[in-house]
């Protein structure tokens, strides 16, 4: 019986190797274009707000909820543009496998991919509403290839989730 094809799987010293489809690598390069778009967008934008909640909910807490974003807001932003250029940076190290592209992924690039996968992951969740609720796409809607993306990088996501946890 052969093993069980991964997607990630463990290269040399500490190192995951992902194995994706050419068409893949092409999604997953136009995406941090889009999620550089919402790091930039208002508060009021419903998925800036998922990335950067408030940290009090009380409506009368305005001005200590403008020290704490003057505080905190400037380093997560920092953060998650750090790990988002270590994403894309990761892409020009794609070497060729057959007819998969092989990227070698150092620690610091294995968080960097949770972050933004988990980030992609919520603002396309919140455009698209998704909620816990069972959800039943036909592929005729308009939303259906938004949603087929949103399950992917679920997936995507999941299974680096279980390589790491071995």
């Amino acid at each position: 019986m052969s093993p069980r094809w991964k997607r990630f799987r463990r290269g040399s010293g500490d190192t995951l190797v992902v194995s994706l489809a050419p068409q893949e690598i092409e999604l997953l390069e136009q995406l941090p274009s889009q999620l550089r778009e919402v790091f930039d967008a208002p508060p009021s934008d419903p998925a800036a707000s998922r990335l950067f909640p408030r940290a009090y909910l009380d409506p009368t807490e305005e001005e200590a909820e403008a020290e704490y974003e003057a505080l905190v807001q400037p380093d997560l932003l920092r953060e998650r543009l750090d790990a988002l250029e270590l994403v894309t940076a990761s892409f020009d190290r794609a070497t060729t496998a057959g007819e998969w592209r092989e990227i070698e992924l150092t620690p610091d690039d294995v968080s960097a991919w949770l972050g933004v996968l988990n980030d992609l992951r919520l603002v396309l969740g919140t455009r698209l509403g998704v909620t816990e609720e069972p959800r039943d796409i036909r592929d005729d809607a308009p939303d259906f290839m938004a949603h087929t993306v949103y399950d992917w990088l679920t997936h995507l996501q999941g299974e680096l989730v279980e390589q790491l946890l071995g």
